[in-house]
């Protein structure tokens, strides 16, 4: 036997059919043996039925005109065609008709060894008169044929149930084989470090695919993390070297011993530290978020109440940058959030609008609904972005080449993503807007039961 076939036999779909078939063979049993059962009782109660009609019969006719007629009535019930019954009248020990020789006297149901062997006879005996004994019956050889034609019939289901389910478990063993051993292949593809490598889905739906669709989905997860720290891990590198070097270049001058520029290099270098201390500290912030620890902070906000708070507290710090900051509520929303998060991702929002845009820009803080989904946007009339950069806003330490000369890290936009993915939201670019603005699609608010 091959490598191929032993497992095809230990796999969990043959486990799971060897189960079925034993439970099947089990439920045929038990279903045969009381099938058998109740079928021989119902014959042998058809036997004792007609026996006791030809008593019956017996019975009148000997009132009406005595021994002769129960002597005819046994006449014709032995002249019917392919008749395997049997009959006995007697008076005291002398057998006066029938086929049978005497027999002791025993009245209701009786059972008789056969002429033959494996052919016994049940019937009735009764008193049709006075001294005057009377027995019918019939061979049971045909209640023993119908129990043999019962065993085979069920016999052979049960041989075609055992080869339905071996075969079939085979078949379904053979296809989860198949589709682990691509699962395999794939895994094996991504520790050999291709991060592209899926799991196929076959599209049916079932528990493997499912099952693929949740790995699948994990992998792209897990190649989007790879990929975030490998850009992050550039662009600390490209963003860190010219602080890194303009802070080892001050204490450069510094090491000479206190001078005119002592003071302002230590300054300078304390600031340049500062920055530092500050990108990674938002960097850490992010991880934390992504970490969703905050989960525990959910509570039932207002969404219209906590854009009008955002009004208060930016509107000053708008006007005073020559900016004009409103808010356009369509439809109030409540959903399940982290309040200071959720300040935290618009304060970023606004932030941006504010530090990108020319003076005389609009800032509108709106609240819609689209498809039932609470829908946050922050919109300017500004410049925009071009659509060629949206992709790339909300990665880590991006910075446009126009906004490098503002002070930041390039991480508002990653963190309000952050903030977004821990509330189960879609965070993007409006697309068509005039200016530029941003989009927060929060899931539907689930009903109670």
């Amino acid at each position: 036997m091959s490598f191929a076939r032993i497992r095809l036999w230990k796999t969990e779909g043959f486990r799971l059919s060897a189960i079925y078939a034993g439970a099947f063979a089990l439920s045929v049993l038990a279903m045969g043996t009381v099938v058998l059962l109740i079928t021989e009782q119902t014959l042998r109660d058809q036997v004792i039925q007609y026996s006791r009609a030809d008593l019956a019969a017996m019975k009148d006719g000997y009132r009406t005109e005595g021994e002769d007629e129960v002597r005819e009535v046994i006449q014709q019930r032995m002249a019917l065609p392919d008749a395997s019954d049997y009959f006995l009248m007697q008076r005291d020990k002398t057998a006066m008709a029938g086929n049978l020789p005497a027999m002791a006297q025993r009245t209701g149901v009786v059972s008789l060894p056969g002429l033959q062997p494996g052919h016994d006879i049940l019937g009735v005996g009764a008193f049709v008169g006075p001294g005057l004994y009377a027995f019918s019956g019939s061979d049971t050889f045909r209640v023993h044929a119908s129990e043999h034609r019962i065993i085979v019939a069920l016999l052979w289901l049960f041989i075609a149930g055992i080869a339905i389910a071996v075969l079939g478990g085979a078949l379904v063993s053979r296809s989860f084989l198949r589709r682990t051993d691509a699962m395999a292949r794939a895994c094996h593809a991504i520790m050999d470090g291709d991060m592209k490598a899926r799991i196929p889905v076959r599209g049916s739906g079932d528990e493997l695919d499912r099952l693929a669709d949740a790995i699948n989905t994990m992998l792209d997860r897990i190649a989007g993390l790879m990929e975030n720290l490998r850009q992050v891990s550039n662009d600390i590198a490209h963003d860190l070297r010219t602080p890194v070097s303009q802070l080892r270049q001050g204490l450069e001058r510094a090491k000479d011993g206190p001078g005119s520029g002592y003071a302002q290099a230590l300054e300078t270098a304390i600031e340049r530290t500062d920055g530092i201390l500050a990108l990674f500290a938002a960097m850490l912030r992010i991880a934390e978020i992504e970490g969703g620890k905050r989960r525990a902070a959910f509570a039932n906000l207002d969404l219209a109440a906590l854009l009008h708070h955002m009004r208060e507290l930016f509107a000053p710090v708008a006007e005073a940058a020559d900016h004009s900051l409103a808010v356009d509520i369509t439809q109030d929303a409540e959903i399940r959030g982290d309040r200071a998060l959720l300040i935290q991702l618009l304060s970023n929002l606004i932030e941006n609008a504010i530090l990108h845009t020319p003076s005389g820009t609009h800032i509108v803080l709106s609240l819609t609904q689209i498809d039932g989904r609470p829908a946050l946007t922050v919109a300017d009339d500004g410049p925009g972005v071009p659509a060629e950069e949206h992709a790339k806003l909300f990665q880590r330490l991006y910075r446009r080449e126009a906004s490098r000369t503002h002070p930041g890290h390039g991480l508002g936009l990653s963190t309000a993503q952050a903030i977004a993915d821990l509330h189960g939201a879609r965070i993007d670019v409006v697309p068509g807007a005039p200016g530029f603005g941003v989009r927060v699609l929060f899931p539907a608010r689930k009903s109670p039961d």
